[in-house]
C-alpha cells in the first residue's frame, strides 16, 4: 500500500479540515481516506462533505453520518441538535437540488473497508459504526478486548472516541503524544487515528494519521478554532460545542 493519510471525526469543522489537508499536502502524501463522522457537531456540514468527496479516495460511515438518515433516540441532546441542523443544510429540495450529491454520498457510505492488508472502520471490528473502543477498555473490559482481537488478524484502524493511540496485543492503550507519535504496525492491533474536528484528549489541535509501510504516525495541526467557534454560535448551536474546541475535550 502506498503512503496513506487517514482522517476521521471531521464533524463539520471546515477550518480544522482545511488545516489538515494543507499539512497532508505539505507532507507529500497524495492519498487520503476518511474513517467517518464527516458531519455532526459543527457548523459546516455541506462544505466539509464536498471536500471529502473531492479529496478522499474512499470514506466509510460514522455514527453521525448514519444519524442523518435514522432516528436520533440514542444520541445525546447536543449531538441530536447538531444532526438536525446538519439535516436542514444537507437535505436536498426542489429549491436546493445541488445538495443531492452530498446527501446521497453520505447515505451510501460503506461500513468498513479493507485495503493494503489493513482493516478500516469507524467504531470497532465487531460493530463498525457504533461501538466505542475506549482507551480504558484494556484494563476495565478485557473480555471485550479479547472478543475484538479475535475478529482481526491484522492492524485495524478506527476513530469514534477522538483519542489517538494504539491498543496492542496486550490490550493496553498507548496514547499518542508529541513525544510518542510513531508506532510500528506488528500483527493485530487497533489504531485510533484521533479527530480532525473535535479532539477530546485535552489537545485542541486537529489530529490525523499517516500510514507508511509498517508504521503509523500521528500528526497534530493547529487551526483557527475561534473562527469555528464563532460560526457555531452564529448557527444557533449550543455554546458548549464551541467551548469544547478550545479545551480539546
Amino acid at each position: 500500500m502506498s503512503t496513506l493519510a487517514l482522517i476521521s471525526d471531521l464533524h463539520s469543522n471546515a477550518e480544522a479540515l482545511e488545516a489538515v489537508l494543507r499539512r497532508i499536502e505539505a507532507l507529500g502524501v497524495r492519498e487520503i481516506a476518511c474513517l467517518g463522522d464527516v458531519v455532526g457537531y459543527g457548523p459546516d456540514p455541506l462544505p466539509v462533505t464536498r471536500a471529502v468527496m473531492q479529496r478522499c479516495s474512499w470514506t466509510i460511515k460514522g455514527n453521525h453520518d448514519w444519524g442523518l438518515f435514522h432516528a436520533l433516540d440514542d444520541f445525546n441532546p447536543l449531538a441530536r441538535e447538531a444532526l438536525l441542523y446538519s439535516r436542514r443544510l444537507l437535505q436536498p429540495s426542489f429549491l436546493r437540488p445541488r445538495r443531492r450529491a452530498a446527501w446521497e454520498f453520505l447515505r451510501g457510505l460503506p461500513e468498513r473497508m479493507e485495503a493494503g492488508g489493513y482493516l478500516f472502520c469507524h467504531g470497532s471490528p465487531r460493530d463498525p459504526v457504533m461501538e466505542y473502543v475506549l482507551k480504558s477498555d484494556g484494563f476495565l473490559e478485557p473480555d471485550k478486548m479479547q472478543q475484538l482481537f479475535a475478529l482481526i488478524d491484522r492492524p485495524c484502524f478506527v476513530g469514534h472516541t477522538h483519542w489517538p493511540g494504539v491498543h496492542g496485543a496486550d490490550f493496553r492503550f498507548v496514547q499518542a503524544t508529541d513525544e510518542q507519535r510513531e508506532f510500528r504496525l506488528e500483527g493485530p492491533c487497533i489504531v485510533n487515528v484521533g479527530s480532525v474536528g473535535q479532539p477530546r484528549d485535552g489537545d485542541p489541535r486537529a489530529c490525523f494519521a499517516v500510514v507508511d509501510a509498517d508504521r503509523v504516525e500521528i500528526h497534530r495541526v493547529s487551526y483557527d478554532f475561534r473562527r469555528t467557534q464563532a460560526k457555531i454560535l452564529a448557527a444557533g448551536l449550543h455554546p458548549a460545542l464551541a467551548e469544547r474546541l478550545a479545551r480539546g475535550k
